[in-house]
């Protein structure tokens, strides 16, 4: 019997593109939906220190710890497969994933319990309507006491204009290169997702009234930005503390790109590294050292003085230790 080289059919191919939910393959491999951290279009699953980001109403995937570009970086199904079981051959993830076809993920009951977005307003126009922090207010409360960042640093992120009240959380600006709102990153006793509609490209605070910017440090979270700022003190004049929101999504990429050229025209500049300690800290950190080389930056990784997992946890220890 003569060997006949297996082929997939197009027909076959679009009906598994079209099908198949990367959330599914990822739910049957251990991985577990971050609900916090999830929204419609995008549902962070996570086993151990791995994080997948599921987008595409489940066609898509990306990698927020591998470089773009790269196999394990981003994909649709059949690259997930691959990614994880290298040791499939081709027919059998094939086969795999022809079972799949109409299989619901049972995060999609997640998503689908959440209410609809209401509010179809632009994230700018949403944060023009928002009013400062006050004094002893909720989100005043909550950065000050729970998250244990200093009274002057909040002070100085409300003078500069990158965070405002939003009642039940604070909201942190992201912005595009002509300094206009485009993203909002919202984060909460119990909030932490982003506006709908955003695009988030760099949450920024610059604390001292300096033009010219010698140090930019890029930190995963805008809380974690403030703290490494607050950690700081009059060593952050000069120094611009960014924060991506835990992502590297392209319009991220880019803003990071503009920065860095503009940082690379200053004689003695740097790039400090402030991503978590940890794996998807050291995964971002990778991205973030061959930007830095691209651009002609000096770099450096800078972590937790404490060995905490990020620089808020270094605050919050200080304060324990203080009472």
């Amino acid at each position: 019997m003569a060997y006949q080289r297996f082929e997939l059919t197009e027909q076959d191919r679009q009906t598994i593109l079209g099908g198949v939910s990367c959330a599914s393959l990822l739910e049957d491999h251990g991985f577990l939906l971050v609900k916090e951290k999830s929204t419609r279009n995008s549902l962070k699953y996570r086993k151990d220190n791995t994080h997948i980001i599921i987008t595409h109403q489940g066609k898509g995937w990306w990698n927020p710890q591998a470089s773009r570009g790269t196999p394990e970086g981003s994909g649709d199904a059949f690259t997930l497969l691959r990614f994880l079981k290298p040791d499939l051959r081709w027919f059998e993830v094939c086969q795999t994933l022809g079972r799949y076809v109409g299989v619901e993920p049972a995060g999609a009951e997640f998503v689908k319990e959440r209410a609809p977005r209401d509010d179809m307003r632009s994230p700018a126009e949403r944060w023009a309507e928002k009013k400062p922090l006050y004094r002893n207010g909720k989100v005043w409360t909550y950065l000050t006491q729970e998250r244990c960042l200093p009274d002057w640093i909040v002070r100085r992120a409300m003078s500069t204009g990158c965070v405002r009240d939003g009642y039940h959380a604070a909201w942190f600006a992201h912005t595009d290169a002509q300094g206009q709102v485009c993203g909002v990153e919202l984060r909460g006793p119990e909030t932490h997702i982003c506006l709908g509609g955003s695009t988030k490209t760099l949450f920024r605070f610059q604390p001292g009234s300096e033009r010219t910017v010698r140090r930019l440090v890029v930190c995963e979270a805008a809380i974690d930005a403030l703290s490494c700022a607050a950690l700081d003190g009059r060593r952050g004049l000069d120094a611009l503390y960014v924060s991506t929101a835990g992502g590297m999504g392209p319009e991220t990429l880019a803003a990071l790109k503009s920065t860095l050229a503009a940082l690379s025209q200053v004689p003695g500049a740097v790039l400090e590294i402030g991503t978590d300690d940890d794996e998807g800290g050291d995964g971002f950190a990778d991205i973030l050292y061959d930007l830095a080389d691209e651009a002609g930056v000096a770099v450096l990784r800078r972590l937790p003085p404490d060995r905490a997992k990020d620089f808020n946890q270094t605050l919050k220890n200080m304060a324990a230790q203080a009472a």
